[in-house]
């Protein structure tokens, strides 16, 4: 009876007793498929870029060097790719591992009956859509700013000769 109330596989009654019907349960079993295989797939891109990231911060600045002195403006732009690279690999690793736990613990609530599963499986969901809303938030004002600095670098241009 304890895990009968949101797993219920019985069509939804007209009362509000938050089960799940069965279109509900065939609806999260195929997102969470497809959140577990997204999530799979974002670990790899996040390793490759984790790669390129240390491959430039640590092969930059020795390529640099190759053509006899060291380029300092060389070694701070690779250091600053490296570091990007680095901070996007981890974000991107970050939003993989919150959709592989949603297909994950969604797929055992479903499968067992667990509540305990689809509360963390929804938490992780919540996750995954706060950052991603964070991320978002945060490069729309990163490209605002580029936009006001760049039409104000244009007009100082046209109009400072």
């Amino acid at each position: 009876m304890e895990n009968e109330g949101l797993l219920d596989q019985g069509i939804r009654s007209n009362e509000s007793d938050n089960s799940l019907s069965g279109y509900d349960k065939m609806y999260l079993e195929e997102a969470a498929k497809w959140s577990k295989f997204l999530g799979i797939v974002g670990f790899i891109f996040a390793g490759i870029i984790l790669i390129a990231a240390f491959s430039v911060l640590f092969l930059g600045s020795a390529i640099s060097k190759l053509g006899g002195e060291s380029n300092p403006l060389g070694n701070s732009l690779s250091y600053g790719v490296g570091l990007l690279y680095l901070l996007v690999g981890i974000v991107y690793f970050l939003l993989s591992l919150y959709q592989f736990r949603f297909g994950t613990k969604m797929k055992i609530a479903l499968n067992e009956s667990d509540s305990e599963a689809m509360t963390e499986g929804l938490k992780n969901l919540k996750n995954y859509f706060k950052s991603s809303g964070i991320i978002t938030a945060i490069v729309t004002g990163f490209y605002a700013l580029v936009l006001v600095f760049g039409i104000l670098g244009g007009m100082a241009a046209l109009f400072g000769k």
